[in-house]
């Protein structure tokens, strides 16, 4: 089993899916040194989310499975802060930290996700299914028209689970579960349960 060392950020209520482009803003100086530190080594970085009602002192707990991503772009601002967008690859199940101070580094194993590529018809429904209930939501949160028609790009998106997912708020719980599930119908399933849900509450 090969590992691999990779910079953990901790943000409340804050997932990575993959394939989705996530912007930060980077201003703390621990995180600063972090950004700098990813940017030196590959460029990658793990989003760690934790439940937004959490406090303690020290740092917030750590799900075992993360979604990790690459940086594509970075702003660098005078003042040293910075913003950048960070594109969702996949997830990674940590196997141990080697730091916690000033940042989070973690040893982690890559996991692989099913493709919305060669599905079977059963599937492709599902698919279509929550697009439908998807745009549902939207609409009734007052979405602009151009976006609603954009969503159907999602049919052929990569990872149009996740891809929702990432766009509509719900438990923390359950995102963190679709988030880690790697079969794209078990992912689906769960979804619908979700959407269906949030139509039923307008």
């Amino acid at each position: 089993m090969s590992t691999f060392p990779l910079p953990l950020f901790p943000l409340p209520d804050v997932f990575l899916f993959p394939g989705m482009f996530l912007p930060l803003h980077i201003f703390e100086p621990r995180y600063r040194m972090m950004l700098d530190f990813c940017i030196e080594n590959g460029g990658e970085m793990g989003m760690a989310p934790y439940p937004k009602n959490w406090v303690g002192p020290g740092f917030p707990p750590i799900p075992e499975v993360v979604g990790y991503g690459h940086i594509i772009q970075r702003e660098s601002l005078s003042d040293g802060r910075s913003n950048i967008i960070l594109e969702g690859i996949g997830t990674a199940e940590i196997v141990s930290l080697d730091s916690t101070e000033p940042f989070y580094i973690a040893q982690i194993v890559r996991r692989e996700h099913q493709r919305n590529k060669n599905v079977s018809e059963t599937l492709k429904e599902k698919i279509e299914e929550l697009l439908v209930l998807t745009k549902r939501i939207l609409l009734a949160e007052g979405a602009e028209e151009d976006l609603i028609l954009k969503m159907n790009q999602i049919l052929v998106h990569p990872y149009p689970v996740d891809f929702i997912a990432s766009l509509i708020y719900f438990d923390f719980k359950t995102k963190q579960t679709i988030l880690e599930t790697t079969q794209l119908e078990t992912k689906a399933d769960l979804l619908k349960t979700v959407l269906l849900g949030l139509n039923l509450g307008e």
